[in-house]
């Protein structure tokens, strides 16, 4: 107790001597002067930094090109991409695009080269593409668009019925089907079927069944067919002999896909020239068939089979029927000899512009829509590696278009053989100019406090038209390529600036230069 005591007293002692110190007077009178307030100090924010590779994909009608409000998902193997940002750096996995355009990159690091989108549209049918994420060296940004056909379009047929269901099972049958000259779609379900949703769990209410189908004579089902049909590659191209889609779903959205073990009917019609065996179908011939989920992008080859059913002679299609235990889109396929050599267009005539244009090519085979980047002489639609995993076999034909932004037709070739390499010939049908679009951004709060826009996102598109990626030459300078003399044009900026929001400015195509200022709200400094 003594060692304590002794030591409480040092230090106490000790610590009254440096309390005594901090007090002293003994300073040899220096007087400290506090430093005077400054004024604020107004500071920009940093330029935004270079972007990746930029898509822009626009969703668009098929037949007159303008953009559609949709909903965009990215899926990578059936599940939500978590690898793809917006122009800021943010994962993107679904988008509502009122303007019918989503603008995004690969995220960096991600180790991908493509992703499946899935889009809907009200009153179109619903359709994934699968874009590649990889570009030629030098190209900064890609324009694509994503074509969807509506439900109201020519050799499409469509019918909805609705039936009131309790505690999860039919108490009546429920049908619903049409049929229309080449084109018939439909689907039976019994009464006693279970009606269960993704997780196996009932679904009940007002329920809706929906079908749809095309006519696979003409170019019309191929191009509502989702596109990754021979994904997985093969021996044998995959070429679609029909189309059904049956989707159910609750007043809510939510989805019936299976029936608790039970089977329901779907019904299609396959035209009477479709080959089997190297000839034609008959009635009590099968053919195998893929389903397709609509919800996850994935593709699945069926154990079952369709069978041909009769003969309709006025349509010249064979009825055809399959039995499921799941709901999805049902394509009947054929076997075919795989093409193995690299698929190419070469452009003659002008040259494409800056802008870039879009190569559509249709038949009863296959459809796809592809990005053509300015300046480019020739474009290889697939190697001979991978042109089986596209669809494209030994004889394929379609008739190819070669389009701007604005619908205009630069070239075509009609029945053209894919399986090697064919020309098209450009020509610009439309007076069009060129413009410089300079754009600046200063603090609002102090204008002679100014960005380096040069890495900002800008595009520019006509009314109701996909936008195009301008491209910036720097110093705030982009060029805006292949504009239709005297149309309206708007300019769409997304900063990348702490501080300054979205702007949109409106210019007139005449080949003058134009301008355009953001404000930005910048910080506020002070000094101490």
């Amino acid at each position: 107790m003594i060692a304590n005591k002794k030591s409480l007293l040092a230090l106490s002692v000790a610590s009254a001597l440096t309390l005594s110190g901090c007090f002293s007077d003994d300073d040899n009178n220096v007087t400290i002067t506090p430093p005077e307030p400054t004024d604020p100090v107004v500071v920009a924010p940093d330029a935004p930094a270079a972007l990746p590779l930029v898509i822009s994909a626009s969703v668009v009608d098929k037949e007159s090109t303008n953009v559609l409000p949709a909903t965009i998902k990215f899926f990578e193997n059936g599940e939500l991409s978590q690898n793809i940002v917006d122009v800021n750096g943010d994962v993107l996995t679904e988008v509502t695009a009122e303007d019918g355009t989503v603008v995004f990159a690969k995220k960096d690091g991600a180790d991908i080269s493509e992703v499946t989108v899935i889009v809907t549209a009200d009153n179109y049918l619903s359709k994934s593409f699968v874009l590649g994420l990889d570009a030629s060296e030098g190209v900064k940004a890609v324009n694509t668009q994503l074509p969807l056909l509506s439900l109201n379009a020519g050799g499409i047929v469509s019918d909805v019925k609705t039936a009131l269901v309790e505690g999860g099972t039919t108490a009546e049958p429920i049908t619903a089907g049409k049929a229309d000259g080449k084109a018939a779609a439909g689907a039976n379900i019994k009464a006693g079927t279970q009606l269960l949703n993704a997780a196996g769990e009932p679904v009940s209410g007002s329920i809706s069944l929906n079908v749809a189908g095309a006519d696979a004579s003409s170019n019309t089902a191929a191009a509502i067919i989702p596109e990754g049909l021979n994904g997985a590659g093969g021996e044998t191209v995959a070429v679609p002999a029909g189309i059904a889609t049956v989707i159910m779903a609750d007043a809510d959205g939510n989805k019936v896909k299976s029936f608790g073990g039970d089977s329901i009917t779907v019904s299609l019609s396959i035209p009477a020239s479709t080959m089997l065996n190297g000839e034609k179908i008959k009635t009590n011939d099968t053919l195998p068939y893929s389903s397709y989920n609509e919800d996850t992008g994935v593709w699945t080859e069926e154990d079952s089979v369709v069978t041909i059913g009769e003969y309709n002679a006025d349509a010249d299609t064979f009825n055809a029927t399959l039995e499921t235990k799941h709901l999805s889109s049902f394509v009947p396929v054929v076997r075919a000899t795989p093409c193995t050599s690299d698929v190419v267009v070469n452009f003659t005539g002008e040259a494409v512009p800056a802008s870039g244009l879009f190569l559509r090519a249709a038949s009863s085979m296959l459809s796809f829509a592809l990005p053509v980047s300015g300046g480019v002489t020739s474009l290889q639609i697939a190697s001979g590696d991978n042109a089986a995993q596209y669809g494209f076999t030994a004889d394929s034909k379609a008739d190819v278009e070669i389009l701007d932004s604005n619908g205009s037709v630069w070239g075509s070739a009609n029945n053209a053989s894919l399986c090697g390499s064919f020309d098209i010939a450009l020509a610009n049908a439309n007076p069009t100019v060129e413009e410089t679009f300079t754009l600046t951004a200063a603090c609002s709060n102090d204008s002679a406090q100014t960005i380096d826009m040069s890495n900002a996102f800008v595009t520019y598109a006509l009314t109701n038209k996909a936008p195009l990626v301008a491209t910036s030459s720097g110093g705030g300078e982009f060029a805006l390529a292949n504009l239709v003399q005297g149309a309206t044009y708007s300019i769409n900026v997304v900063p990348r600036v702490e501080g300054a929001s979205p702007q949109t400015f409106e210019i007139t195509a005449d080949g003058n230069g134009e301008s355009g200022n953001v404000p930005v709200t910048c910080e506020v400094t002070t000094g101490a």
